[in-house]
Protein backbone atom coordinates (compact mmCIF):
# COMPACT_ATOMS: atom_id res chain seq x y z
CA UNK A 1 0.00 0.00 0.00
CA UNK A 2 1.25 3.55 -0.96
CA UNK A 3 1.75 6.18 1.94
CA UNK A 4 -1.20 8.16 3.18
CA UNK A 5 0.36 11.34 2.53
CA UNK A 6 1.16 10.80 -1.17
CA UNK A 7 -2.08 9.37 -1.74
CA UNK A 8 -3.41 12.10 -0.12
CA UNK A 9 -1.43 14.22 -2.23
CA UNK A 10 -2.37 12.83 -5.49
CA UNK A 11 -6.07 13.14 -4.75
CA UNK A 12 -5.81 16.51 -4.15
CA UNK A 13 -4.27 17.58 -7.11
CA UNK A 14 -6.92 15.08 -8.81
CA UNK A 15 -9.43 17.57 -7.30
CA UNK A 16 -7.24 20.59 -8.68
CA UNK A 17 -6.76 19.20 -12.50
CA UNK A 18 -10.13 17.66 -13.15
CA UNK A 19 -12.37 19.57 -10.93
CA UNK A 20 -11.04 22.94 -11.20
CA UNK A 21 -10.43 23.31 -7.39
CA UNK A 22 -7.93 26.37 -6.28
CA UNK A 23 -4.66 25.17 -4.52
CA UNK A 24 -5.40 26.37 -1.05
CA UNK A 25 -8.56 24.45 -0.60
CA UNK A 26 -7.92 21.63 -2.30
CA UNK A 27 -4.81 21.64 0.48
CA UNK A 28 -7.15 23.08 2.72
CA UNK A 29 -8.54 18.73 2.99
CA UNK A 30 -4.46 17.48 4.17
CA UNK A 31 -4.66 18.68 7.24
CA UNK A 32 -6.72 16.11 8.66
CA UNK A 33 -3.48 14.21 7.98
CA UNK A 34 -0.63 14.15 10.98
CA UNK A 35 1.46 17.51 10.78
CA UNK A 36 4.67 15.11 8.89
CA UNK A 37 1.87 14.02 6.27
CA UNK A 38 0.36 17.41 5.86
CA UNK A 39 4.07 18.96 5.49
CA UNK A 40 4.55 16.64 2.86
CA UNK A 41 1.56 16.00 0.66
CA UNK A 42 1.21 20.38 0.73
CA UNK A 43 4.73 20.37 -0.43
CA UNK A 44 3.91 17.66 -2.93
CA UNK A 45 0.93 19.33 -4.37
CA UNK A 46 1.93 23.02 -4.93
CA UNK A 47 5.63 22.29 -5.73
CA UNK A 48 3.78 20.31 -8.76
CA UNK A 49 1.65 22.80 -9.68
CA UNK A 50 4.51 25.32 -9.56
CA UNK A 51 6.33 23.25 -11.86
CA UNK A 52 4.02 21.57 -13.69
CA UNK A 53 5.47 22.62 -17.38
CA UNK A 54 9.09 21.12 -16.36
CA UNK A 55 7.57 18.27 -15.13
CA UNK A 56 5.89 17.49 -18.33
CA UNK A 57 9.28 18.09 -20.36
CA UNK A 58 10.89 15.90 -18.26
CA UNK A 59 8.50 13.15 -18.85
CA UNK A 60 8.67 13.81 -22.52
CA UNK A 61 11.94 12.84 -22.81
CA UNK A 62 11.48 9.12 -22.22
CA UNK A 63 7.87 9.24 -23.28
CA UNK A 64 6.76 9.50 -26.80
CA UNK A 65 3.84 11.29 -26.33
CA UNK A 66 2.91 12.65 -23.05
CA UNK A 67 0.09 10.10 -21.01
CA UNK A 68 -3.14 11.41 -19.67
CA UNK A 69 -5.52 11.37 -16.52
CA UNK A 70 -4.08 9.74 -13.25
CA UNK A 71 -0.93 8.39 -14.63
CA UNK A 72 0.31 11.99 -15.66
CA UNK A 73 -0.65 13.16 -12.06
CA UNK A 74 1.09 10.16 -10.87
CA UNK A 75 4.10 10.98 -12.92
CA UNK A 76 4.46 14.38 -12.18
CA UNK A 77 4.57 13.59 -8.41
CA UNK A 78 7.39 10.84 -8.89
CA UNK A 79 9.50 13.58 -11.37
CA UNK A 80 8.63 16.45 -8.78
CA UNK A 81 10.33 14.54 -6.34
CA UNK A 82 13.26 13.16 -7.85
CA UNK A 83 14.21 16.63 -9.37
CA UNK A 84 13.34 19.07 -6.59
CA UNK A 85 12.88 17.42 -3.09
CA UNK A 86 16.48 16.67 -2.14
CA UNK A 87 15.36 14.70 1.13
CA UNK A 88 13.32 12.23 -0.74
CA UNK A 89 15.84 8.85 -1.83
CA UNK A 90 15.46 8.42 -5.93
CA UNK A 91 14.09 4.65 -4.72
CA UNK A 92 11.23 6.49 -2.76
CA UNK A 93 10.17 8.33 -5.15
CA UNK A 94 10.29 5.76 -7.85
CA UNK A 95 9.06 3.33 -5.92
CA UNK A 96 5.71 4.45 -4.32
CA UNK A 97 4.95 6.40 -7.49
CA UNK A 98 4.98 2.76 -9.36
CA UNK A 99 2.61 1.75 -6.47
CA UNK A 100 -0.04 4.13 -6.94
CA UNK A 101 0.44 3.76 -10.55
CA UNK A 102 -0.70 -0.19 -9.92
CA UNK A 103 -3.05 0.87 -7.63
CA UNK A 104 -4.93 3.57 -9.74
CA UNK A 105 -3.78 2.35 -13.24
CA UNK A 106 -3.20 -1.17 -13.15
CA UNK A 107 -0.16 -2.81 -13.88
CA UNK A 108 0.35 -2.08 -17.38
CA UNK A 109 0.95 1.66 -17.38
CA UNK A 110 2.95 1.02 -13.48
CA UNK A 111 5.53 -0.49 -15.84
CA UNK A 112 5.18 2.29 -17.86
CA UNK A 113 5.66 4.72 -15.37
CA UNK A 114 8.28 2.55 -13.85
CA UNK A 115 10.28 2.71 -17.42
CA UNK A 116 9.99 6.45 -17.37
CA UNK A 117 11.24 7.27 -13.81
CA UNK A 118 14.13 5.01 -13.99
CA UNK A 119 15.32 6.52 -17.32
CA UNK A 120 15.35 9.89 -15.65
CA UNK A 121 17.44 8.47 -12.73
CA UNK A 122 20.00 7.35 -15.04
CA UNK A 123 19.52 10.17 -17.33
CA UNK A 124 19.81 12.39 -14.48
CA UNK A 125 22.42 15.10 -15.85
CA UNK A 126 21.50 14.93 -19.60
CA UNK A 127 17.50 15.64 -18.37
CA UNK A 128 18.70 18.43 -16.09
CA UNK A 129 20.83 19.82 -18.66
CA UNK A 130 18.00 19.57 -21.49
CA UNK A 131 15.62 21.64 -18.87
CA UNK A 132 17.91 24.28 -18.53
CA UNK A 133 18.25 24.94 -22.14
CA UNK A 134 14.36 24.80 -22.45
CA UNK A 135 12.42 28.24 -23.01
CA UNK A 136 12.15 30.28 -19.95
CA UNK A 137 8.09 29.48 -19.95
CA UNK A 138 9.14 25.74 -19.91
CA UNK A 139 12.01 26.46 -17.19
CA UNK A 140 9.91 28.05 -15.11
CA UNK A 141 6.68 26.32 -15.61
CA UNK A 142 4.14 29.04 -16.87
CA UNK A 143 1.29 28.94 -19.63
CA UNK A 144 1.68 30.02 -23.12
CA UNK A 145 -0.75 32.52 -22.52
CA UNK A 146 0.67 34.34 -19.28
CA UNK A 147 3.38 34.32 -21.17
CA UNK A 148 2.63 35.91 -24.22
CA UNK A 149 0.31 38.71 -21.87
CA UNK A 150 4.18 39.03 -19.65
CA UNK A 151 6.14 39.29 -22.68
CA UNK A 152 3.80 42.18 -24.67
CA UNK A 153 2.84 44.35 -21.75
CA UNK A 154 6.82 43.64 -20.17
CA UNK A 155 9.48 43.11 -23.04
CA UNK A 156 12.28 43.71 -20.81
CA UNK A 157 11.26 42.12 -17.56
CA UNK A 158 9.37 39.21 -18.72
CA UNK A 159 12.02 36.93 -17.67
CA UNK A 160 13.23 37.91 -14.64
CA UNK A 161 9.24 38.21 -13.80
CA UNK A 162 8.39 34.07 -14.35
CA UNK A 163 12.26 33.69 -12.56
CA UNK A 164 10.87 36.07 -9.81
CA UNK A 165 7.91 33.98 -8.97
CA UNK A 166 9.75 30.75 -8.94
CA UNK A 167 11.83 32.30 -5.71
CA UNK A 168 11.40 31.68 -2.19
CA UNK A 169 8.82 34.27 -0.78
CA UNK A 170 9.42 36.05 2.45
CA UNK A 171 6.57 36.38 4.75
CA UNK A 172 5.33 40.50 5.62
CA UNK A 173 3.96 41.58 8.72
CA UNK A 174 1.85 44.50 9.00
CA UNK A 175 2.73 45.61 12.68
CA UNK A 176 0.11 46.49 15.04
CA UNK A 177 1.56 50.08 16.46
CA UNK A 178 -1.51 50.14 18.60
CA UNK A 179 0.47 47.49 20.73
CA UNK A 180 3.99 47.27 19.98
CA UNK A 181 6.89 49.05 17.35
CA UNK A 182 8.06 47.21 14.10
CA UNK A 183 11.64 47.43 15.57
CA UNK A 184 10.66 45.46 18.69
CA UNK A 185 8.86 42.57 16.34
CA UNK A 186 11.88 43.26 13.79
CA UNK A 187 14.35 42.48 16.64
CA UNK A 188 12.54 39.26 17.94
CA UNK A 189 12.88 37.49 14.99
CA UNK A 190 15.89 38.64 14.10
CA UNK A 191 14.41 40.42 11.10
CA UNK A 192 14.02 43.80 8.69
CA UNK A 193 11.71 46.50 9.55
CA UNK A 194 10.73 49.21 6.91
CA UNK A 195 8.14 51.59 8.79
CA UNK A 196 5.28 49.63 9.83
CA UNK A 197 5.97 46.28 8.07
CA UNK A 198 8.58 43.15 8.89
CA UNK A 199 9.64 40.85 6.32
CA UNK A 200 10.48 37.61 7.60
CA UNK A 201 13.12 35.29 5.62
CA UNK A 202 13.05 32.91 8.80
CA UNK A 203 10.84 32.16 11.62
CA UNK A 204 8.07 32.18 9.86
CA UNK A 205 6.30 29.08 11.28
CA UNK A 206 6.85 31.04 14.56
CA UNK A 207 5.75 34.21 13.59
CA UNK A 208 2.65 32.92 12.52
CA UNK A 209 2.25 30.50 15.62
CA UNK A 210 2.31 34.16 17.47
CA UNK A 211 -0.78 36.34 15.30
CA UNK A 212 -3.28 35.11 17.88
CA UNK A 213 -1.15 37.66 20.35
CA UNK A 214 -2.43 40.64 17.93
CA UNK A 215 1.18 42.44 17.46
CA UNK A 216 1.19 41.75 14.24
CA UNK A 217 -1.38 40.40 10.73
CA UNK A 218 -0.21 38.85 7.41
CA UNK A 219 -0.13 41.31 4.71
CA UNK A 220 1.68 41.42 1.12
CA UNK A 221 4.37 43.87 0.67
CA UNK A 222 2.41 45.74 -2.38
CA UNK A 223 -1.38 45.44 -0.26
CA UNK A 224 1.06 47.54 2.86
CA UNK A 225 2.22 49.92 0.64
CA UNK A 226 -1.50 51.13 -1.16
CA UNK A 227 -2.74 51.59 2.22
CA UNK A 228 0.41 53.90 2.80
CA UNK A 229 -0.22 55.64 -0.58
CA UNK A 230 -3.88 56.45 1.07
CA UNK A 231 -2.52 58.19 3.82
CA UNK A 232 -5.50 57.56 6.27
CA UNK A 233 -5.04 59.78 9.22
CA UNK A 234 -7.14 60.08 12.62
CA UNK A 235 -10.55 61.06 12.60
CA UNK A 236 -10.79 60.25 9.26
CA UNK A 237 -13.90 58.68 7.81
CA UNK A 238 -12.37 55.30 5.22
CA UNK A 239 -14.63 53.29 3.50
CA UNK A 240 -12.98 50.10 2.08
CA UNK A 241 -15.40 48.76 -0.71
CA UNK A 242 -14.05 45.08 -1.51
CA UNK A 243 -12.93 44.63 2.01
CA UNK A 244 -12.83 40.77 2.78
CA UNK A 245 -10.35 39.48 4.17
CA UNK A 246 -9.50 42.84 5.75
CA UNK A 247 -5.75 43.90 5.65
CA UNK A 248 -6.40 47.33 4.20
CA UNK A 249 -9.39 48.09 6.20
CA UNK A 250 -6.98 46.54 9.34
CA UNK A 251 -4.27 48.62 8.17
CA UNK A 252 -6.04 51.74 8.02
CA UNK A 253 -7.52 51.68 11.29
CA UNK A 254 -3.92 51.06 12.72
CA UNK A 255 -2.50 54.38 11.23
CA UNK A 256 -5.59 56.02 12.15
CA UNK A 257 -4.57 55.36 15.83
CA UNK A 258 -7.85 53.53 15.91
CA UNK A 259 -9.92 56.98 15.88
CA UNK A 260 -12.40 57.81 13.44
CA UNK A 261 -14.36 55.01 11.62
CA UNK A 262 -13.78 52.31 8.75
CA UNK A 263 -16.71 50.85 7.18
CA UNK A 264 -15.47 47.59 5.37
CA UNK A 265 -17.68 46.81 2.89
CA UNK A 266 -18.08 43.35 1.23
CA UNK A 267 -20.51 41.50 -1.47
CA UNK A 268 -19.98 38.36 0.75
CA UNK A 269 -21.68 38.76 4.26
CA UNK A 270 -20.39 35.57 5.47
CA UNK A 271 -16.77 36.53 4.61
CA UNK A 272 -17.56 39.51 6.69
CA UNK A 273 -17.12 38.06 10.47
CA UNK A 274 -13.44 37.41 9.84
CA UNK A 275 -12.77 41.04 9.72
CA UNK A 276 -14.81 41.70 12.79
CA UNK A 277 -12.59 38.82 14.81
CA UNK A 278 -9.31 40.22 12.88
CA UNK A 279 -10.26 43.54 14.55
CA UNK A 280 -11.07 42.55 17.72
CA UNK A 281 -7.59 40.53 18.18
CA UNK A 282 -6.24 43.56 17.37
CA UNK A 283 -7.99 45.64 20.05
CA UNK A 284 -9.24 47.89 16.88
CA UNK A 285 -12.73 49.31 17.46
CA UNK A 286 -13.23 51.93 15.33
CA UNK A 287 -14.37 49.43 12.13
CA UNK A 288 -18.02 48.56 11.15
CA UNK A 289 -18.66 45.82 8.36
CA UNK A 290 -21.81 46.10 5.70
CA UNK A 291 -22.86 43.91 3.50
CA UNK A 292 -23.05 45.26 -0.23
CA UNK A 293 -22.34 44.61 -4.08
CA UNK A 294 -19.14 47.01 -4.68
CA UNK A 295 -20.30 47.61 -8.40
CA UNK A 296 -22.97 49.55 -6.93
CA UNK A 297 -23.25 52.75 -5.92
CA UNK A 298 -24.45 53.50 -2.32
CA UNK A 299 -26.42 57.05 -2.36
CA UNK A 300 -25.82 57.03 1.41
CA UNK A 301 -22.15 57.74 1.29
CA UNK A 302 -22.16 60.07 -1.42
CA UNK A 303 -19.49 62.86 -1.12
CA UNK A 304 -18.98 61.35 2.40
CA UNK A 305 -15.73 59.73 2.49
CA UNK A 306 -12.39 61.09 3.41
CA UNK A 307 -10.45 57.99 2.16
CA UNK A 308 -11.32 55.45 -0.44
CA UNK A 309 -10.36 51.55 -0.45
CA UNK A 310 -10.73 50.16 -3.64
CA UNK A 311 -8.98 46.36 -4.40
CA UNK A 312 -10.97 44.90 -6.74
CA UNK A 313 -11.08 41.50 -8.03
CA UNK A 314 -8.44 40.38 -10.13
CA UNK A 315 -6.67 37.91 -12.07
CA UNK A 316 -3.64 37.41 -9.49
CA UNK A 317 -1.19 37.36 -11.77
CA UNK A 318 0.83 39.18 -8.88
CA UNK A 319 0.42 36.48 -6.54
CA UNK A 320 1.12 33.29 -8.78
CA UNK A 321 3.68 32.37 -6.02
CA UNK A 322 0.65 31.99 -3.82
CA UNK A 323 -1.64 30.48 -6.29
CA UNK A 324 0.26 28.83 -8.84
CA UNK A 325 -2.24 27.49 -10.78
CA UNK A 326 -2.90 30.58 -12.24
CA UNK A 327 0.18 29.96 -14.41
CA UNK A 328 -1.33 28.29 -16.64
CA UNK A 329 -4.87 30.60 -16.81
CA UNK A 330 -5.81 31.45 -20.56
CA UNK A 331 -5.44 35.51 -19.94
CA UNK A 332 -9.07 35.17 -22.32
CA UNK A 333 -10.84 34.46 -18.76
CA UNK A 334 -9.49 37.60 -17.70
CA UNK A 335 -12.02 39.69 -20.26
CA UNK A 336 -14.91 39.23 -17.77
CA UNK A 337 -13.25 40.80 -15.19
CA UNK A 338 -12.68 44.11 -16.53
CA UNK A 339 -16.56 45.34 -16.92
CA UNK A 340 -16.91 44.58 -13.36
CA UNK A 341 -13.81 46.31 -12.58
CA UNK A 342 -14.84 49.54 -14.32
CA UNK A 343 -18.39 49.22 -12.56
CA UNK A 344 -16.43 48.89 -9.20
CA UNK A 345 -14.42 52.22 -9.42
CA UNK A 346 -17.24 54.24 -10.66
CA UNK A 347 -19.30 53.26 -7.75
CA UNK A 348 -16.59 53.90 -4.97
CA UNK A 349 -15.54 57.26 -6.63
CA UNK A 350 -19.09 58.60 -5.79
CA UNK A 351 -18.01 57.91 -1.85
CA UNK A 352 -15.07 60.32 -2.34
CA UNK A 353 -15.80 64.33 -0.19
CA UNK A 354 -13.97 67.14 -2.32
CA UNK A 355 -10.16 67.36 -1.51
CA UNK A 356 -10.00 63.61 -0.40
CA UNK A 357 -8.89 60.23 -2.50
CA UNK A 358 -9.34 56.66 -3.49
CA UNK A 359 -6.53 54.09 -4.33
CA UNK A 360 -7.13 51.68 -6.52
CA UNK A 361 -5.45 48.52 -6.40
CA UNK A 362 -5.08 45.18 -7.66
CA UNK A 363 -2.48 42.04 -6.95
CA UNK A 364 -2.36 41.47 -10.58
CA UNK A 365 0.64 42.61 -13.15
CA UNK A 366 -2.25 43.21 -15.74
CA UNK A 367 -2.28 46.40 -17.70
CA UNK A 368 -5.78 46.02 -18.97
CA UNK A 369 -6.80 45.79 -15.18
CA UNK A 370 -4.24 48.17 -14.23
CA UNK A 371 -3.26 50.85 -16.04
CA UNK A 372 -5.94 50.91 -18.55
CA UNK A 373 -8.84 50.86 -15.73
CA UNK A 374 -7.55 53.95 -14.26
CA UNK A 375 -7.16 55.69 -17.91
CA UNK A 376 -10.85 54.95 -18.95
CA UNK A 377 -11.96 56.09 -15.62
CA UNK A 378 -10.16 59.50 -15.46
CA UNK A 379 -11.55 60.03 -19.31
CA UNK A 380 -15.04 59.24 -18.32
CA UNK A 381 -15.26 61.15 -14.77
CA UNK A 382 -14.53 64.77 -14.13
CA UNK A 383 -13.02 66.01 -10.63
CA UNK A 384 -10.37 63.33 -10.46
CA UNK A 385 -6.58 63.53 -11.24
CA UNK A 386 -4.42 60.66 -10.95
CA UNK A 387 -1.42 61.29 -8.36
CA UNK A 388 0.84 58.47 -8.42
CA UNK A 389 0.42 54.68 -9.92
CA UNK A 390 3.09 52.00 -8.78
CA UNK A 391 3.39 48.43 -10.29
CA UNK A 392 5.89 46.34 -7.95
CA UNK A 393 7.25 43.80 -10.12
CA UNK A 394 8.23 39.99 -7.92
CA UNK A 395 11.99 40.90 -9.62
CA UNK A 396 14.84 40.09 -7.47
CA UNK A 397 13.03 40.45 -3.55
CA UNK A 398 10.70 37.42 -3.78
CA UNK A 399 7.73 39.80 -3.45
CA UNK A 400 4.59 39.61 -4.84
CA UNK A 401 3.39 41.59 -8.06
CA UNK A 402 0.81 44.37 -7.00
CA UNK A 403 -0.87 47.83 -8.65
CA UNK A 404 -2.21 50.78 -6.89
CA UNK A 405 -2.95 54.07 -7.81
CA UNK A 406 -3.94 56.90 -5.84
CA UNK A 407 -6.72 59.32 -7.34
CA UNK A 408 -7.79 62.50 -5.53
CA UNK A 409 -11.07 64.44 -6.62
CA UNK A 410 -10.70 68.12 -6.43
CA UNK A 411 -11.95 70.34 -4.57
CA UNK A 412 -14.91 72.31 -5.93
CA UNK A 413 -13.86 75.19 -6.23
CA UNK A 414 -10.66 74.23 -8.62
Amino acid sequence: MADVARTAAFEALKRVEKDGAFSNLATAKLRELSPVDNGFATALVMGVLETRRALDHLICLYAKKLPEGDLLTLLRLGVYQLFYMDRVPESAACNETVKLAKRFCGEKRAGFANAVLRSLCRERDAAVASLDDAPPEIRYSFGDGVTSLLKEQYPHEWENILKGFCQKQPLALRVNTLKVSAGEVAARYNAAAEGTMVTLWENQAEAVKQIPEGEYFVQGYGSQMAVKMLDPRPNHFVVDVCACPGGKSLGAAIAMENCGKVLSMDLHGNKLPLIQKSAKTLGITIIETKQHDGRKADPSLAGRADRVICDVPCSGLGVVGAKPEIRYKDPAEFAGLYTTQREILRAASTYVKDGGCLVYSTCTLNKLENEEVVKDFLAHTEGFVLQEEHTWLPVGDGREGFYAARLMKKNGEN
